[in-house]
């Protein structure tokens, strides 16, 4: 597995978190799996892992972590990974359509956009169209992540359309330029919302529910630990492993049976 990650990493700058953490007393690891994974799920797999690793002894679970987008790209690259984790449905459909996947995706949590603001809301906003308001500084995401496609949907829904004095990479960018002070509110998920703690305040807005993001698990056809990949799978599917996404603030809720088509 180490000679996979090395290919991988080639390709551009990643992050790899390790669900071992920076444990004193690692147990020793006979097999390994890889998992590439939303940056939107950092907390939530990692807790999800060190599950993983403590109820089947002598394995290790590594994450690489980045935009789905670029994840995707890697895979039809040709990257060399075992489970594949997509912030969202066209990303894990582009995969799927490769040939490259086992199986059919799974839906894994559902995540909502809330507006962030600087502790204690002082600008009083409540709506969505507040944003749009010349007195209020906004940061969003940009680029094809699953953050600014779902503010792009939520634009097209409400008929709102954002002029943002920011537009960032990531969730947590956004965060920064609110803490900050660099703007007065930012558009982002309610994981990264929660994420921050006490530095920010932040509500649920009517429509973003309608512009939920949901994501999808799947194991690799390729992989060379199928069986241990398609337990991940199973683990993290589980009822297990939706408390955790619930307690991080996705919604952990969905059919199982619900696959994309």
């Amino acid at each position: 597995m180490h000679g996979r990650l090395k290919r991988t990493m080639a390709v551009g700058i990643l992050l790899v978190v390790s669900a071992s953490g920076c444990d004193s007393q690692p147990r020793p690891a006979t097999t390994s799996i890889t998992v590439f994974a939303s940056s939107s799920m950092i907390t939530s797999l990692t807790a999800i892992g060190k599950q993983f690793q403590a109820e089947n002894p002598g394995t290790s679970v590594e994450f690489i972590f980045a935009s789905s987008s670029e994840l995707s790209a890697r895979l039809l690259d040709g990257a060399d990974v075992d489970v594949f984790v997509s912030g969202d449905q066209d990303h894990m459909s582009a995969v799927g359509k490769a040939g490259l996947l086992q199986g059919a995706p799974v839906p894994l949590a559902s995540n909502s956009l809330v507006i962030a603001t600087a502790a204690g809301n002082h600008d009083k906003l409540a709506t969505f169209a507040d944003l749009a308001r010349s007195d209020v500084r906004t940061a969003v995401c940009g680029g094809q992540g699953a953050c600014a496609s779902a503010t792009r949907q939520v634009e097209d829904l409400t008929g709102v359309q954002l002029h943002p004095q920011e537009i960032d990479s990531t969730a947590s960018d956004v965060l920064k330029d609110v803490t900050s002070g660099k703007v007065d509110a930012g558009v982002v998920f309610t994981t990264d919302a929660m994420s921050v703690g006490d530095n920010v305040s932040w509500f649920a807005f009517p429509g973003a529910a309608d512009a939920a993001v949901t994501s999808w698990i799947a194991s690799m056809k390729d992989s060379d630990q199928a069986a241990l990949a398609t337990k991940f799978v199973q683990d993290a599917t589980g009822a297990a492993g939706r408390k955790v996404f619930t307690d991080a603030g996705f919604d952990g809720q969905l059919e199982a049976g619900h696959h994309i088509q």
